[in-house]
């Protein structure tokens, strides 16, 4: 009868644990989004507790993979405008703690509990050096460092401890006048595809960027402009608006299309590279090959965008660095033999195997993993009336000159790609 009472016991037990689902990191992945509370920054109360700051939240995940890292760059995009400089964040157990170091120390994915602490301050000898923060895949330049006179290690300040933000003389002043509105702000209405439904988000978001009045770059159809946003999620951060030439919105007409049809193409085009780029990580990671393959190649994400005067633009992350071309729109590579352009030409091969032959991922470039602007080389350059994908489309001159010159690398031999 004991025995049978303990079965029971143990079935119920089990019955209520299975209940409780646990989200996984797929499931973040998938829905690109994170739930988050907010802590205090400090325990309260005899039950020594870190009390709640404001309701959950959805906080945007553009990350491939789940980890402490990017869970807290996560985390400080989305509520950086509203913590003071040089805070950061710490993701706890809970809201009694302890601080997580792991992803395997969090106990549910469903809800992550993060505080934001004063960043810590390292001291030597001669020197307190405080970095800028540093965020992973970011824009921002981590390079300098604010350099303060010497104090004695005893000084550190505690991380929990908030600080008032230092001004100088000249802000003291301003704050005497009535301070106006941002100069130079313009409201772009963002649309978002998601590759997952294979729809568009019905109601746009509109975020007010200030954009340099001078492109920075300019290309065969576009010219980019830098731009920097307040706006949470979008703080700290750099951004590009790409805007159509006179010349090109002429081209584009002429192929029968809008400028906002040939628009919401490029994103989905540049989100279905972006997708090709994620699954061939997939494979390598199910391979098992990732000490051998080595870091994989990424896309950003894209949004639609429309412009106060109806123009339809381009807004992406600012990626910082050198830019290098490794494989043109015409198929055929570019630029010095290196690691990186093995692995665009591998992306490329893998993309065309992978849709059946049908089309090969083309125009790759980008500053060192990062790759942006892609083309799309489809064997069949319209269905029917309509033109696929966008006017760089050379279709299949871009693919034969891919396969005539193409030769297999090490990054295609260890995904098993067919021979070309």
């Amino acid at each position: 009868m004991a025995e049978a009472w303990k079965k029971y016991k143990q079935a119920i037990a089990n019955k209520r644990q299975g209940n409780k689902k646990k989200s996984t990191s797929s499931d973040i992945l998938k829905k690109e989004e994170i739930i988050v509370q907010r802590l205090s920054a400090e325990v309260t109360g005899k039950a020594q507790k870190y009390s709640r700051v404001g309701p959950r939240e959805f906080v945007p995940y553009e990350h491939d993979e789940i980890s402490i890292s990017n869970i807290k760059d996560a985390c400080m995009k989305h509520f950086g405008s509203t913590i003071e400089e040089n805070m950061e964040c710490d993701i706890l157990a809970g809201e009694q703690g302890p601080s997580c170091t792991s992803v395997d120390h969090i106990p549910d994915l469903r809800v992550v509990h993060i505080r934001f602490v004063k960043e810590k301050i390292t001291c030597s000898n001669e020197f307190l050096r405080v970095p800028k923060r540093k965020h992973k895949h970011s824009s921002i330049d981590t390079s300098g460092v604010k350099i303060v006179k010497s104090l004695p290690c005893s000084s550190q300040p505690s991380p929990s401890k908030a600080y008032p933000k230092s001004l100088s003389v000249k802000d003291m002043l301003k704050l005497g006048k009535v301070i106006g509105d941002q100069i130079g702000t313009e409201p772009i209405e963002l649309f978002t595809f998601d590759i997952g439904s294979m729809a568009w988000s019905r109601n746009g978001s509109t975020v007010e960027f200030s954009i340099e009045k001078e492109p920075f770059g300019t290309g065969g159809f576009r010219e980019a402009y830098k731009a920097q946003s307040h706006a949470p999620g979008f703080a700290h951060r750099s951004w590009v608006v790409k805007k159509y030439l006179k010349s090109a919105e002429e081209t584009i007409e002429e192929t029968n299309q809008t400028i906002e049809q040939h628009t919401r193409k490029v994103v989905q085009m540049h989100m279905l590279a972006r997708n090709f780029a994620s699954k061939l990580e997939q494979n390598v990671e199910k391979e098992d090959i990732k000490e051998m393959f080595g870091q994989t190649l990424k896309f950003k994400k894209v949004f639609l965008g429309k412009m106060q005067d109806n123009k339809w633009v381009t807004v992406e992350e600012f990626i910082k660095g050198a830019f290098t071309k490794y494989l043109n729109n015409t198929g055929i590579l570019c630029g010095a033999p290196s690691t990186i352009r093995d692995k665009c030409e591998c992306l490329a091969h893998f993309s065309y195997q992978h849709s059946n032959s049908e089309l090969l991922i083309v125009d790759m470039q980008g500053s060192d993993y990062c790759l942006f602007d892609p083309e799309i080389a489809s064997k069949n350059l319209q269905d029917g009336d309509e033109m696929l994908f966008s006017t760089g489309n050379l279709s299949t001159m871009a693919i034969n000159n891919f396969l005539e010159n193409h030769l297999c690398n090490e990054f295609c031999n260890l995904l098993g790609l067919n021979k070309l």
